[in-house]
């Protein structure tokens, strides 16, 4: 039977379309980030919502811009008054197993791409005596604080906001160790983000012909084995796919860990004219090899004195070339007989 499905709450706030939505790791909330320029928390039970996290695209260590004033417009029409840039959050995720942190990468339609990180803080009323460990009973005081729940109204802090693409990302995911954000560009690039260094570790520059659509990080830590992996010896920390139709797997490694052999190295085909070159010179090769060992024979048979060590130390070797010349290689006409005696 097929499933029938009931909706059981509602979430609202955002005003614009919604780019990525993602679980509280505990599963009582829920993470999401529009073209509104926000990315906001919504309790997963009721769909109350939590908190509001408000980003920016414009340099951190410039003044923040001014939004332009409608009275001051030289017209009306809506159309031609200006605006203020759009605020695109393409991506937000938790940062660690508690859901403390919250990431989320915002971008205009033009221009580069920043990383904000939030952090989670208790409010006043809420926190634990400074005597209290929020331990077990005879743990030393600490600054625990328990983790927000779905009847806690969390209260975030902005920790940094760094840029962290030149260009506009269009796909973002996160790793399930949250150390490493594969980041998705409008030009078809994929960046492989250390979270803890907050620089590019790898570019894979233009790997698609349109924009990145969506991006998947590697779902378990490095140091376990995903199928295929140990075959190939390579460990693929993200994946991607774009409009292109097309699919990329990425890593950080450098090279595989299973060496290659390599294989032997076959014979040069011989070309059509070497093939016939040795047709043609095979015979007369062969001819002047016979002729080479009759000479070697006829040398040792008619000019064995000349060749002799003594003699070719007594003339310098005068009376062997005479020998060899005269009596093996040329022969005078006179010697020459075709009639048998």
């Amino acid at each position: 039977l097929p499933f029938e499905f009931t909706k059981v709450s509602e979430c609202q706030g955002h005003t614009k379309a919604i780019c990525a939505i993602n679980f509280h790791p505990r599963g009582t909330q829920l993470l999401s980030s529009a073209k509104d320029g926000t990315a906001r928390i919504f309790d997963a039970r009721n769909g109350a919502p939590l908190a509001v996290l408000k980003c920016e695209v414009h340099d951190p260590a410039g003044p923040a811009p001014v939004a332009p004033d409608p009275t001051k417009a030289k017209t009306r029409d809506p159309r031609m008054m200006r605006r203020a840039p759009q605020i695109l959050v393409r991506g937000c995720a938790y940062g660690d197993l508690e859901g403390r942190v919250v990431y989320a990468v915002a971008s205009g339609k033009r221009g580069p791409a920043y990383l904000t990180r939030w952090r989670t803080v208790v409010p006043s009323h809420r926190a634990p005596p400074a005597s209290s460990s929020g331990g077990p009973p005879g743990a030393p005081p600490s600054s625990f604080a328990p983790a927000p729940t779905a009847t806690t109204t969390p209260s975030f802090q902005r920790e940094y906001r760094i840029q962290c693409s030149p260009v506009p990302v269009s796909a973002t995911s996160l790793s399930s160790d949250g150390t490493l954000l594969a980041l998705g560009s409008v030009e078809g690039s994929i960046s492989l983000y250390d979270l803890e260094k907050r620089s590019v570790v790898k570019q894979f520059s233009e790997v698609h012909d349109l924009p990145v659509t969506c991006m998947a990080s590697r779902p378990v830590p490095s140091a376990l084995m995903m199928p295929g992996e140990a075959e190939g010896g390579v460990n693929f920390d993200a994946v991607s796919a774009s409009a292109d139709n097309r699919f990329g797997r990425y890593t950080l490694q450098k090279r595989s860990r299973i060496k290659t052999v390599k294989p032997p190295r076959s014979a040069r085909r011989k070309s059509a004219l070497e093939v016939y070159l040795w047709e043609l010179m095979r015979i007369p090769l062969l001819l002047v090899v016979l002729l080479a060992i009759v000479a070697v024979r006829d040398t040792m048979d008619i000019c064995s004195e000349e060749f002799g060590f003594t003699t070719l130390v007594m003339d310098s070797g005068a009376s062997a070339r005479h020998c060899l010349y005269r009596e093996v290689l040329w022969a005078e006409e006179s010697k020459v007989s075709f009639v048998p005696q």
